[in-house]
C-alpha cells in the first residue's frame, strides 16, 4: 500500500514536471496537425489535392520513425533537459517555416523535417515519466500527459479558425499567420526548458534526501527482472513477439488517431453552412470526450491494476465510433466520432504503461522510441488511406472502415498479451508471465 510520504513525493513530481510536459506537448500537438485545418486552403491556393495533402499529412510519421530510437538512446545517455529544449526549439521553427509553402514539393520537404524534429519528443518523455514515476503511478501520470492532445484539440481547432480569418492581413494568407503564430509559442518556450525540468530523482534538489531515496528504490523496485526481458542484440528484439504485438497496437492506435485528426475538419464541413470559425468549434467537440478518456481510463487501469481490459475497451470504442462516423448522418456522426476519440485517445497511457513491464536502462529506451516510431506509421497510412479514398470515391468516409479493421485487428492482440498482471496489488516478479 502506498504510504502518505510516497503520496506526497508524487504530488510534489507532478506538480513540478508535469504542467511542463503538459505545455510541452500542447505545442508538439498544435504543430503537426494544424495542418488539418488547412486542406481546402492549400489545395485552392497551392494545389494540392486531396491525395497529395494526404501523402504530405502522413509522411511526417517516416522522419518520426527514423530518428525516435538514436534520439532517446542520446536522451538516455546524455540527460532529458537539454535535449528535449533543443527539439523543442527546432521543430518550433520548422513550424513558422511551414508559412513558407509554395507547393506539394516544399509541403512534403517541411513535413518530413518536422517530423524528424520531433520524433524524439514523445518517447523520450515517456521514457523520462519512466525515471520519476513509480509502475503503478505511471498510467495517470502518462494520462495527464496525454490529456494534452485533447485540450490542444479543443482549443487549438478553434484557435485555428480564428488565425485562418486573418486572411489578408499584412498580405499574408490565414494559413500562413496560422503556421507562424502557433510556431512561434514552442521556439520561445524551448529557451526555458532547461531550468523547468530535472534529470532524474538524485538531481532533484527540491525533493529531501529521504525523498530521492524513496523514490528512487520504488523505481528501481519496479524493473523487470531479467527472465521478462526481450533479448539485449537489436535483430533480436525486433524479433520478439512481445515488441512485434505491441508495435502493432501502437499501430493501431495511432491510425485510428490520426486517420480521423487530419480528416475531423473535412467530416465536420458536411454539415455544411458553418464557415472555418464555425467548423473549428464543432470540430473540438470530440477532442472534450477525448479529454474525459485520456483521464478515466488510465485512472481505472491504475487503480485495477488491469492493463489489458480498458486497453480492450478502448479500442473497441474506437471501431464502433468510426464505424458509426460512416453510417450515420452528419451531425450524428460527429456524436460517432466523439465516442471514438474517448476510445483512441484513452487507449494510450494504459497502453504506455504495458512496456516497462518487459524493457529497462538503455534497452528501454531503444526499444520504447522503436515501438512509437514503427507505431507511428499508422500515423502516416491513417491519413494516407483517407486521402486515397476521397480521390478515387470522392468521399474520404470509406476509409474509415479500413481504419477501423486495423483497429480491430488491435484489440485482438491486446488480449494475446498475456504477460500483464490484472491484480490489484503492487506486481512483483512471479506476477510476470512471460508470453
Amino acid at each position: 500500500m502506498r504510504t502518505s510520504s510516497a503520496e506526497a513525493v508524487r504530488r510534489k513530481v507532478s506538480r513540478r514536471l508535469l504542467p511542463t510536459l503538459f505545455v510541452m506537448f500542447v505545442l508538439s500537438f498544435l504543430d503537426r496537425t494544424n495542418v488539418s485545418l488547412v486542406k481546402e486552403h492549400l489545395e485552392v491556393d497551392l494545389g494540392i489535392g486531396a491525395a497529395a495533402y494526404g501523402f504530405g499529412a502522413g509522411v511526417f510519421f517516416i522522419g518520426y520513425a527514423v530518428l525516435g530510437v538514436p534520439s532517446n538512446l542520446v536522451l538516455h545517455r546524455f540527460g532529458a533537459r537539454r535535449w528535449l529544449a533543443l527539439i523543442m526549439l527546432v521543430w518550433g521553427v520548422l513550424s513558422c517555416a511551414m508559412a513558407l509553402v509554395t507547393g506539394p514539393v516544399s509541403f512534403y520537404v517541411l513535413r518530413l523535417l518536422l517530423g524528424a524534429a520531433e520524433a524524439g519528443f514523445f518517447p523520450g518523455v515517456i521514457l523520462y515519466i519512466t525515471y520519476w514515476f513509480p509502475a503503478r503511478e505511471r498510467g495517470r501520470a502518462t494520462g495527464l500527459f496525454q490529456s494534452a492532445v485533447a485540450i490542444a484539440s479543443i482549443i487549438g481547432n478553434p484557435l485555428g479558425g480564428y488565425l485562418l480569418g486573418l486572411h489578408g492581413a499584412g498580405g499574408i494568407a490565414g494559413w500562413q499567420w496560422m503556421f507562424l503564430l502557433e510556431g512561434v509559442p514552442t521556439a520561445l518556450l524551448a529557451l526555458a526548458v532547461p531550468w523547468l525540468l530535472t534529470d532524474r530523482p538524485a538531481d532533484a534538489k527540491w525533493l529531501s534526501e529521504a525523498e530521492r531515496e524513496q523514490l528512487t528504490a520504488r523505481i528501481a523496485a519496479d524493473e523487470p527482472p531479467e527472465s521478462a526481458a526481450p533479448p539485449k542484440r537489436a535483430g533480436e528484439v525486433v524479433r520478439d513477439t512481445r515488441v512485434l504485438r505491441l508495435m502493432f497496437i501502437y499501430f493501431a492506435i495511432q491510425i485510428g488517431l490520426y486517420g480521423v485528426t487530419f480528416w475531423l475538419p473535412a467530416l465536420v464541413r458536411r454539415i455544411g453552412g458553418l464557415g472555418d470559425l464555425g467548423t473549428g468549434f464543432v470540430s473540438a467537440l470530440p477532442w472534450l470526450f477525448a479529454l474525459a478518456g485520456v483521464l478515466v481510463l488510465p485512472w481505472w487501469s491504475d487503480r485495477t491494476g488491469n492493463r489489458r481490459g480498458p486497453l480492450g475497451l478502448a479500442l473497441a470504442m474506437t471501431v464502433v465510433g468510426l464505424v458509426g462516423a460512416v453510417l450515420l448522418p452528419p451531425v450524428a456522426a460527429v456524436g460517432a466520432l466523439c465516442v471514438a476519440a474517448f476510445g483512441f485517445l484513452g487507449s494510450q497511457p494504459v497502453f504506455w504503461t504495458v512496456p516497462p513491464t518487459i524493457l529497462t536502462g538503455a534497452q528501454g529506451a531503444g526499444t520504447i522510441a522503436l515501438i512509437s516510431g514503427l507505431g507511428n506509421v499508422g500515423g502516416f497510412v491513417g491519413p494516407y488511406v483517407m486521402g486515397v479514398t476521397e480521390s478515387t470515391t470522392g468521399s474520404g468516409t470509406a476509409g474509415l472502415y479500413v481504419i477501423a479493421a486495423v483497429v480491430a485487428a488491435g484489440i485482438v492482440t491486446t488480449f494475446s498479451l498475456r504477460w500483464l498482471t490484472e491484480s490489484t496489488t503492487e506486481p512483483s516478479t512471479s506476477d510476470l508471465e512471460v508470453a
